[in-house]
Formats: structure tokens, C-alpha cells, sequence
């Protein structure tokens, strides 16, 4: 859960949109629509375009069905050829495929990059729209905060007096609700305007801040922000990238008197920050006005462990604090702080684990001499948090510390089994058949397809046969699914007839599908049996002399051979 700090920390884990990058790319694989391999270079690719454009071509048929069906598979490989063809795009499609060139916000992205970086980037621009998405879902954003003060129930407990009834009192300090609104202007502009009303302790106070936010062309932003209620202030804050590893900002507020008529105690902030290695960095803040200090600090964080160390040193607060989290990946992230200041030390632990796709969940214990025992738990979904604060005793007690540390763990489990565990199961359940639903309507889909990609390639059949004349490579019957060593059972559903498709891949009494995807995606088949073990079988005759083989559907297809010959 976490510390009182928690922004502080980001937690890079990509489970989020791992499911985005996990799901099968119904596309058909842009390769096999070539029958070329991925190693493929640029000439290969153009010869494998300029053969395949001229087989499809539409003007080859009269017919007004045949003309449109030759025209469809005519664009599937001039797309195709397009993205294989452009080295930026076919270096995304190779590590995120035909979805990744679908996302938006790529940065230039060149062949000489790595899997890895190019990864990083598809995950990048998929955390912003997943982001974006949820936000849109959760808009507007908004806290709750509500205090309680449990200090009397433990009182109780370790009072002396035997004869006195345990009856504690359970209090509600504070109360605080905040809504904001996010009002995008232009692409640059965005204007926020948020509402907050507290109760604390019988006594109500309210504010409302406006806020304007354009972000600049040179890496920089700016923000003005106007709050009125029972303080009126004003403020401003520039932030600045100088170089790759440099970054600055500034900030300035002022209380405004009421009316507006005059500045009351203004105060500014300056920081850098600067990127030292490739995990570590360090920061420098300096704070003028009432609460005037200097901050300096080193961060580091490696995605497992993550460790800040700062000093403070001001007239109203001064500290040293050392903070960190270890990440256990898909599970929770342990995180510990601990803060010497001049009225004594202050320690906190805690836990913070990721309860749905969307639902964050924390808890955090402090223990320190001056403020006691507390436990604060939060709870965040998208852009709404809920915070919940307990104060558990004034005093360091054992069994207040004990209990602010086992009772949440427990109250998980179960809630865990009870409700978060059915809740996801029921959710899979519910992805699953959704899943197997579209990949039997992308089969049927597919069906059609390949049935009118035959209906055309019927059409050049007798022209090939005609060229390679008795004595060329004529493809006497092809089989493609799921066949097994043996091959029987012609009428099974999950056996698809291929030989028209082959045929029109002739030429020069050669044929050569250099393709090692399967081969259900290839123009004119289609995946008779998803899932389970496909080959494809093929008959053919050669200077009168018939052949037969066998080939896994990964195999590349190469005839003629000599092996393949019915002795």
C-alpha cells in the first residue's frame, strides 16, 4: 500500500495494455500475402509485388463479379506491399503488427532500431490511449477524503479499569469531496476548474480554483491557477526541459487580501532536476516565503527497486528521509520510508497492489512519537480516489501497531476471495467467449474469402496448365487442414481443397512459397480447424510422373523434388 508520498513513485508496470499486445492480430500476415519470408530484402519484396499485381490483375477478367473480386485481392497486395515496402512501417509491424500501425503518436522509428525500443514506443502510445480512454470513461475526476479518529477503542483496551463497559467512540474528524473538470480547449490549451468543500470538526470551508494550462512547442509548459474561498491565491508555474537530461521549473503563489486589493505574503519555488545515469537522477528545490527551505535529493529506480534519499533544511521543517519500494511484478509493491525529524523519527510501511484492470488499492502505517499510530488507506479508480485516513492511537502501542498491520492484510484476503477473485473470473468468462465468438466470425469471414479468391483463380487455371503443357508441374489435388499422417476422410469439415490456389502460384514448372507463417494465410485458404494441428498435402505430376508430400503448415513449399516422387 502505499506511503503518504506515493505520487512520488511510478509504477511502470505494463500489465495494463499487456493483453492488448497479447491478443492474436486477426490480420492476415502480410508476408504469406507476398509468399515471402520475413528476412525477405527490398528486391525480393518488389518481384514477389510485381508477379503476384500481374496474376491478380482485374483487366485479366470480363466478368463484372470476377473483375471486382480480382480487384479486392489486387489491393490486399498493394497494401501489403505498401507497409513491407516502407522500412518504418515495416519495422513496427514486425514487433506489434498490423495494430501498431494503427496507433497514433508514433515517433520516427527507423529498420535500425531495436525490437526493444520499438516495443517501448507501441507501450508508450498504448499506456497515453488506454489513459485517454479511461479518463474519457471516468471524467470528471474526483477525491474523497474522510478522516476517523479510533484512538478510544484502543484506550479501551488497554485500560486498567476492569469494571468499566467497553464502549468506544467512533469519531469523523474530517470530511473533504473535491470534482474537477478537464476542459480541453485546443490541443495546447486546457482550462480545469475544481471544487473543494471540507468539514472538519463541526466547521464547513469551501474553494473554487480555475486553472489555464498551454503546452509550448520547445518542451515547456505553463499554468495559471486562481483559487477563491477562505484563502484567495494566485499562482504561477513554468516548467522547462533545457536539455535531454536537464529540467527545470518555477513557481510563484500569492495571497491575495480580501477584495483582491492587495499581495500578501508571496511565495517562490525553483527546482532542477537532472538525469545523472540511466537510473538515477537529482533534484534541488529551493522555497521562499513563510515556509522558506532547501530540498535536495537522488533517486533511483531500476523497474524492481526504487530508492530516494532527501535532506530539508528550513526554519519551520527540517529533515532527512530515506524512501523505497521493491516491485514484485504482478503481484504488489512493498514500499517503506522512514524520516528523522528534530521532534523525533517517523516510520512508515506499507502495500499497494493492483485490484481490477482499472481499481488501485493501498494501505500505509506511520508510527512516529509526535503524531501515533495511523493508517491510511486509499483506493483509486481512474480519475476518482478515495481516501480513508484512521487515526488508531496518540501513543506508540503495540497492539494499535499490530493491529493497523494485520487487520487490513486479512480484510483482503477475504474481500479478495469473496468478491475480487469471482468478480475477475466472471470477467475472463466473459472475454473468452467473446474471444472464441469473433475468431469463429473471423473464420467465416475467412471462408468467404477464400471461397471467392478461388472463384477468381478458377478462371487462370486452364491459362497455366495450358503453359506448362503435359510435361510442366500440374497440381493434381492439394489438401490443406487438419490431414495427420494419414490421409482419408475427404468430406471432413476441417479439410479445405487447395488446388486452385497452388496452381495459379505456377510458374516455370516451379513453385515456391518461401512464407513460414501458416499457410491459412495465404490468399485463397482459410483455417478449416483454429487451434489444432494443420498440414497440407499436395499431388502433383511432373513429366508424367506423379509426386506426392506432406507439409507441416509452417513448412515452406518448394516443388518440384525428386524426393517427392511415388516410386
Amino acid at each position: 500500500m502505499a506511503s503518504g508520498d506515493d505520487e512520488n513513485y511510478d509504477d511502470n508496470s505494463s500489465g495494463f495494455f499487456a493483453d492488448d499486445l497479447d491478443q492474436h492480430d486477426t490480420e492476415r500476415d502480410l508476408y504469406a500475402i507476398l509468399h515471402i519470408n520475413k528476412d525477405a530484402d527490398a528486391l525480393t519484396i518488389q518481384q514477389a509485388y510485381r508477379r503476384l499485381t500481374l496474376l491478380y490483375h482485374p483487366d485479366k477478367h470480363t466478368e463484372p463479379r470476377n473483375k471486382q473480386l480480382a480487384m479486392d485481392l489486387f489491393i490486399r497486395v498493394k497494401k501489403a506491399y505498401d507497409i513491407l515496402n516502407d522500412p518504418q512501417k515495416r519495422a513496427i509491424y514486425d514487433v506489434v503488427g498490423t495494430k501498431g500501425l494503427k496507433a497514433e503518436g508514433w515517433e520516427v522509428v527507423s529498420r535500425t532500431k531495436t525490437a526493444r525500443e520499438i516495443l517501448d514506443e507501441y507501450e508508450r502510445l498504448a499506456r497515453e490511449r488506454e489513459e485517454r480512454r479511461f479518463n474519457q470513461m471516468t471524467n470528471p475526476s474526483g477525491s474523497v477524503q474522510m478522516s476517523v479518529n479510533l484512538t478510544d477503542i484502543f484506550d479501551q483496551m488497554n485500560s486498567d479499569d476492569e469494571n468499566s463497559d467497553f464502549s468506544p467512540v467512533v469519531e469523523m474528524t474530517e470530511f473533504t469531496v473535491a470534482q474537477g473538470i478537464d476542459i480541453p480547449l485546443t490541443s495546447q490549451d486546457t482550462a480545469t476548474v475544481t471544487a473543494v468543500a471540507t468539514t472538519r470538526n463541526g466547521r464547513g470551508t469551501g474553494s473554487l480554483t480555475t486553472s489555464f494550462r498551454r503546452v509550448l512547442a520547445d518542451l515547456s509548459w505553463f499554468r495559471i491557477d486562481l483559487s477563491f474561498g477562505e484563502q484567495n491565491l494566485a499562482a504561477f508555474r513554468y516548467f522547462r526541459r533545457l536539455t535531454q537530461k536537464l529540467q527545470a521549473s518555477a513557481a510563484a503563489t500569492f495571497s491575495l487580501a480580501e477584495g483582491g486589493s492587495a499581495i500578501i505574503a508571496p511565495s517562490f519555488l525553483f527546482s532542477v532536476t537532472y538525469q545523472l545515469t540511466h537510473h538515477l537522477s537529482s533534484s534541488l528545490q529551493w522555497t521562499t516565503g513563510a515556509n522558506s527551505c532547501m530540498k535536495g535529493g537522488l533517486h533511483y529506480d531500476n523497474q524492481t527497486l526504487a530508492v530516494s534519499s532527501a535532506i530539508q533544511l528550513g526554519f519551520v521543517n527540517t529533515y532527512g528521509a530515506i524512501d523505497g519500494v521493491y516491485r514484485f511484478p504482478n503481484i504488489c509493491n512493498l514500499r517503506c520510508s522512514l524520516k528523522l525529524f528534530v521532534f523525533g523519527p517517523w516510520l512508515e510501511y506499507g502495500i499497494d497492489r493492483q485490484l481490477t484492470k482499472y481499481t488501485h488499492g493501498s494501505a500505509t502505517v506511520a508510527v512516529s512519537s509526535r503524531m501515533g499510530i495511523s493508517l491510511r488507506l486509499k483506493f483509486t479508480r481512474g480519475s476518482q480516489a478515495f481516501t480513508f485516513p484512521l487515526q488508531i492511537s496518540q501513543d506508540i502501542v503495540p497492539s494499535a501497531i499490530f493491529y493497523a498491520t494485520v487487520a487490513p492484510v486479512l480484510a483482503y484476503l477475504v474481500f479478495d476471495r469473496l468478491i475480487i477473485r469471482p468478480f475477475a473470473r466472471s470477467e475472463q468468462e466473459k472475454e473468452q467467449k467473446k474471444r472464441e465468438d469473433e475468431a469463429r466470425e473471423k473464420q467465416a469471414e475467412r471462408r468467404r474469402e477464400a471461397i471467392n479468391a478461388q472463384e477468381v483463380l478458377r478462371s487462370l487455371v486452364d491459362q497455366i496448365k495450358d503453359r506448362e503443357g503435359l510435361e510442366g508441374l500440374i497440381i493434381l489435388e492439394a489438401r490443406y487442414g487438419q490431414l495427420g499422417l494419414t490421409i482419408t476422410n475427404e468430406n471432413s469439415i476441417k479439410i479445405i481443397d487447395v488446388t486452385t490456389p497452388l496452381q495459379v502460384l505456377v510458374k516455370d514448372s516451379t513453385l515456391k512459397i518461401a512464407t513460414t507463417v501458416s499457410k491459412s494465410n495465404l490468399t485463397g485458404f482459410y483455417d478449416p480447424c483454429i487451434g489444432e494441428e494443420k498440414s497440407l498435402f499436395i499431388k502433383y505430376s511432373l513429366r508424367s510422373q506423379i509426386h506426392t508430400i506432406l507439409y507441416k503448415d509452417t513448412d515452406p513449399v518448394i516443388l518440384p523434388d525428386r524426393d517427392h516422387l511415388v516410386r
